[in-house]
């Protein structure tokens, strides 16, 4: 009897090795599932992302030279406060941006001929994958949304274990990522409308002026011009005019 509990556990034990070998050769399979997970939805450029609940979100950053969108993050154990990251890691989504050729040929012209590059598949969606290393070394993964490029940078460091939780998380975030609002090549009117009243000061405007109104006014061929303004004594009294582009979402101010 004793020989035949041991003859199954090893059998066991075997199976689970080899299962385990097959999942870690597979560098597009996180570990972990959805749970403890926050969805984080931007409006205004258009994209969602999950992202660890004990991440924090920042909008301060600076690593895109067009622009963050905004930046997920966590510091390790060993990190120390106000110097660059070493023990953590950070996946910061880029602002759309446009390009004058095609994406492989504009990363290996904007970065130096020292970064690597390759081309990736994540979640059915091709990303142009540069390795660079500048004031420390980042991942970026590129890719083209209606004309648009979108930019992520990862970075995933410190001891091993950590390492791998890190990776793993950054992992899962880049095939959670979606662009919700221009797969279909086209924002609405009323999407953006909904953008341009996300927007802080249109927000404050509209608790101080119940009545004010945004709407779309006008459009061009590639923005939508929406209107935040009141009627007052009969006439209209425009707090402002912002355009809104119609492939990415992205919402600049008129004046």
């Amino acid at each position: 009897m004793g020989k035949w509990i041991l003859v199954i556990i090893v059998t066991a034990s075997v199976i689970g090795l080899l299962l385990l070998g097959k999942n870690s050769e597979d560098p597009e399979q996180p570990s972990q599932s959805s749970i403890g997970y926050l969805v984080y939805q931007d409006p205004m450029y258009g994209f969602s992302i999950e992202y660890p609940e004990a991440w924090e979100i920042r909008k301060d950053t600076q690593i895109f030279e067009k622009g963050d969108a905004g930046a997920f993050g966590i510091s390790g154990p060993t990190q120390k406060e106000n110097t660059e990251l070493t023990d953590g890691a950070q996946v910061a989504v880029s602002k759309p941006f446009t390009i004058d050729n095609d994406l492989t040929s504009w990363a290996k012209e904007y970065y130096d001929r020292y970064s690597e590059f390759s081309e990736n598949t994540l979640s059915g969606r091709t990303y142009q994958k540069v390795y660079a290393c500048n004031r420390g070394c980042l991942t970026y993964f590129y890719t083209l949304v209606n004309g648009k490029v979108y930019g992520v940078a990862v970075f995933a460091q410190g001891p091993d274990k950590d390492k791998a939780a890190y990776e793993n998380a950054t992992l899962y975030m880049l095939k959670s990522l979606k662009f919700f609002a221009t797969e279909n090549g086209s924002v609405s009117k009323e999407e953006a409308t909904t953008k341009v009243k996300a927007l802080s000061e249109v927000i404050d405007y509209l608790k101080r002026v119940p009545g004010g109104l945004v709407l779309v006014n006008g459009e061009e061929d590639d923005v939508y011009m929406v209107q935040v303004y009141e009627i007052k004594d009969g006439h209209t009294a425009t707090f402002n005019w912002y355009q809104v582009d119609k492939a990415t979402g992205e919402v600049k101010k008129d004046f």
